[in-house]
């Protein structure tokens, strides 16, 4: 059995699914890949990590590895009631780790996706992505929204993905044929775990409760007074990101490029001033990329790091992203990556 399950860029909406605010991702062609067979218990080999790791299925203590994605996903499966048995196989494809692309959803997805067939659990995929935001949250203990689950879950060619994270109601929207968009990681890997996103986390969630509201999509500019600073700055560019994302819907339908460009670089100014989750990296690759021609540009993914995106006309981002690499290797000692992706399906079992 083969299993691809795909990378995610968020085009706009980023730090709004905790709150349960509106997201905007989109799943990508790049995958991370299971090849393997039912086994009487887990063996896996990872290509990236060039190891290997072993466990019974009664052993599921962390071990602070890659295998505690693995380790979550049995899990989460077992204190909910499924029997599942053991999976023996290889861990690979083209989707980079760390880089702010959704890795450890894309192999939460990929682990939940394979287990799924091979043992005739009949989840959906909303079942799937919630329970890999749950493993993710209780086991790995990475405080993630569900954007990136729902994002590899429900990923569709040729579609981005409208979210409302409070309902999960969702709408898919065509993108621009004649677009494409292009990813700079910029070799500054940023853990999720980290204090600085559970800060921000807590801030919100405390704002929210401060203010009485379920969720920061009810929340208006005039009610930001009643905060302190921090509360306030944070809560209020969050606020602003959910208009935004309604904006890009509006415009996304309406095939307006422009107003989607100035979006998307709104986005970033706002969270690199407001939120300070950007770093000098980020902010290079979107203001060269804007320089040479991008249509707009933004950090994607929780940022301290990681990854940038910029929407570019199709056939245009090789060239414009060597460009920005040589630039910014003149700057950086980092080694980054720049890769061209389109809207694809997201998790399925081959």
């Amino acid at each position: 059995m083969k299993v691809y399950s795909s990378g995610r860029v968020n085009l706009i909406g980023e730090h709004t699914d905790y709150s349960y605010g509106y997201v905007l991702p989109m799943a990508i062609d790049r995958y991370t890949v299971i090849e393997g067979e039912p086994h009487g218990r887990v063996e896996l080999y990872s290509e990236h990590f060039k190891e290997s790791v072993s466990f019974e299925l009664e052993n599921l203590e962390k071990g602070n590895n890659w295998a505690d994605y693995v380790k979550g996903i049995y899990w989460v499966l077992q204190r909910e009631g499924y029997e599942v048995g053991g999976m023996k196989g290889r861990v690979g494809g083209s989707l980079p780790l760390g880089s702010g692309l959704s890795s450890s959803a894309s192999f939460e997805l990929a682990v939940l996706a394979f287990l799924n067939e091979a043992y005739s659990l009949n989840l959906s995929r909303l079942d799937m992505a919630l329970l890999a935001k749950k493993a993710e949250n209780e086991f790995v203990g990475v405080p993630c929204g569900i954007l990136d689950q729902f994002a590899i879950a429900f990923g569709r060619e040729g579609k981005a993905i409208f979210l409302d994270t409070e309902t999960l109601e969702y709408e898919y929207l065509p993108f621009p044929e004649d677009l494409e968009v292009l990813v700079f990681y910029t070799g500054v890997k940023r853990e999720l775990a980290s204090s600085a996103y559970a800060e921000r986390k807590g801030a919100i969630e405390e704002a929210l409760r401060v203010l009485g509201k379920s969720s920061s999509k009810y929340v208006t500019e005039e009610e930001l007074s009643k905060l302190p600073e921090k509360e306030r700055r944070y809560l209020g560019y969050v606020v602003r990101e959910n208009s935004r994302v309604l904006a890009f819907r509006d415009a996304l339908k309406e095939g307006d490029v422009e107003a989607m460009g100035q979006l998307m670089v709104e986005a970033h100014r706002d969270i690199a001033g407001n939120y300070h989750v950007s770093c000098e990296e980020l902010d290079f690759f979107v203001e060269k990329a804007l320089e040479l021609g991008a249509l707009g540009a933004r950090l994607t993914g929780a940022g301290f790091g990681g990854s940038a995106i910029a929407i570019v006309e199709r056939g245009k981002g090789e060239s414009l992203g060597k460009e920005v690499v040589g630039l910014y290797t003149k700057v950086f000692p980092w080694k980054p990556e720049v890769f061209v992706v389109r809207p694809s399906e997201g998790v399925r079992v081959l």
